[in-house]
């Protein structure tokens, strides 16, 4: 289901199924997006999403999961994208980036939140032109969390002159946020709908 918010589009919808009517023949400038880490997390959120809005679990292999995220990435991203991921799953990222057409910058260690703790996962940098990973970014990753590390990214990476950013798993919006404080058009898709609730109160602010 596609909701419309001004300049804004979402659509509530589990991604395997694309993202088409979501875009359609339009291409992102700036692709940010957090997806499920490992069979286990993707496990987790379809697990979540039952108990939150009921709806039935989709059992998805994750070979088959992060190869469509990463058909999907390449499809409607014009250039550059940045990827937050486990740090486990590391090669997988730089493997599959270049598998499907992007060139891997690199990655920094960023961490987040698990309950009382701070965790490392990695954020990977992928773009279609070459772009240079500075020491500032590397520092901004590791030092910022939550929305401010969305924020400051957007600040090292996103094109001056973007018009539409996408998220493909939007979750509450931090991406969205980020958009909205530019006057970018938003695209975002997610599963959950009461998750996605939370980002279109972002949107309509």
């Amino acid at each position: 289901m596609i909701t419309n918010i001004g300049i804004h589009k979402v659509q509530h919808s589990d991604i395997m199924q694309g993202i088409h009517n979501l875009m359609g023949n339009d291409k992102a400038d700036f692709i940010y997006s957090d997806p499920p880490w490992g069979a286990g997390n993707l496990k987790y959120w379809q697990t979540m999403n039952k108990k939150m809005t009921g709806k039935e679990r989709n059992e998805i292999d994750y070979n088959n999961f992060i190869n469509h995220f990463f058909s999907l990435m390449s499809k409607y991203a014009k250039d550059r994208v940045i990827i937050e991921y486990g740090e486990r799953w590391h090669n997988d990222i730089v493997l599959l980036s270049k598998k499907y057409g992007f060139l891997h910058n690199g990655s920094c260690k960023s961490l987040y939140k698990s309950g009382s703790n701070l965790l490392p996962l990695d954020m990977h940098f992928l773009s279609k032109t070459p772009f240079t990973l500075t020491n500032q970014i590397k520092k901004d990753c590791y030092d910022l969390r939550g929305f401010a590390l969305v924020d400051k990214m957007f600040d090292h990476v996103c094109p001056n002159d973007a018009e539409i950013v996408l998220d493909a798993m939007c979750g509450m919006g931090y991406t969205a946020q980020a958009t909205v404080n530019r006057g970018i058009a938003f695209r975002g898709n997610e599963l959950n709908a009461k998750r996605l609730e939370k980002t279109k109160a972002r949107l309509c602010k």
